[in-house]
């Protein structure tokens, strides 16, 4: 998966977008922007689940909304709401995209920071700390072409 950092302060679910379609950044921004998505008005661009699941579907994404268990229970591809930083009880989250790795565990890719973490963090790899994610009540997995369920 291609790396796709977010450009506007609230652009972590147009990112995240990006890097599960293979789309470029600006052109699901434009995509957000025209369908209205995140049309808040003083917070531009900033999604709940089901605007972030419209955005797939235009993207020509499935996806379904799952229950939160344990990183552990994430499978393939999806992206995920973390909380960010002030605990479980902030209103603060952030979109994050979580994959699932033969060696490494969960791969989370963060729109806003540089480097991945990893469940299973391979030795001498520079990476960001994978316990500052605390994932929030649901997540959104991406299901497979061809596949259903």
């Amino acid at each position: 998966m291609q790396k796709v950092m977010q450009r506007d302060r609230l652009g972590c679910g147009v990112a995240c977008a990006a890097m599960v379609s293979g789309k470029p950044y600006g052109v699901v921004r434009q995509l957000f922007v025209d369908n209205g998505i995140g049309a808040r008005k003083k917070r531009p661009l900033a999604t709940n689940f089901s605007e972030m699941q419209y955005a797939l579907a235009l993207l020509g994404i499935e996806s379904e909304l799952k229950r939160w268990s344990t990183w552990d229970a994430v499978e393939g591809l999806g992206i995920v709401a973390v909380n960010n930083g002030q605990g479980t009880a902030s209103r603060n989250w952030h979109w994050v995209v979580a994959e699932r790795h033969t060696s490494f565990g969960v791969v989370l890719h963060d729109p806003d920071f540089d480097l991945p973490s990893f469940s299973s963090a391979p030795p001498g790899v520079h990476c960001h700390p994978f316990s500052e994610y605390q994932a929030r009540k649901s997540w959104i997995r991406i299901v497979p072409r061809g596949s259903h369920g």
